[in-house]
């Protein structure tokens, strides 16, 4: 690749530039930056933490290019404690009548919702 083929920083996070004075400047619109790219639910929830309780590390990941990444590793941490969870919530808690839809329905809500509460506690609200 010659040097007027390679992609900066910037341009592989998707920053446009703009041209001033004859130079090229990035433009720092986090939202605009950030919204192209998904990182799954839980890294956008954890995100949107770190964002409102930790300014500081949130500038300091987007700013070196890896917030999109730690969101990524996040979500799938977040992933896979959730399957892991209503796995064994799901063997400790086995249906009455595994033909009813409605109880399965049920107690995987359940597995669901305590899953999520610890992988809030455990990953999504903690400072990475």
């Amino acid at each position: 690749i010659s040097m007027s083929e390679e992609k900066s920083l910037f341009e592989t996070m998707g920053i446009d530039y703009e041209e001033r004075n004859g130079l090229l400047y990035p433009i720092f619109e986090e939202e605009a930056a950030i919204e192209n790219i998904h990182v799954g639910k839980y890294g956008d929830l954890w995100m949107e933490y770190l964002k409102v309780n930790h300014p500081d590390r949130y500038r300091h990941l987007f700013r070196f290019g890896k917030l999109m990444k730690k969101a990524i590793e996040v979500n799938e941490d977040a992933y896979e404690m959730l399957d892991s969870i209503v796995s064994k919530y799901l063997e400790k808690h086995p249906p009455i009548d595994p033909n009813s839809t409605m109880e399965m329905w049920q107690i995987r809500e359940q597995a669901k919702m305590m899953a999520e509460e610890m992988i809030f506690h455990d990953i999504v609200n903690q400072f990475h």
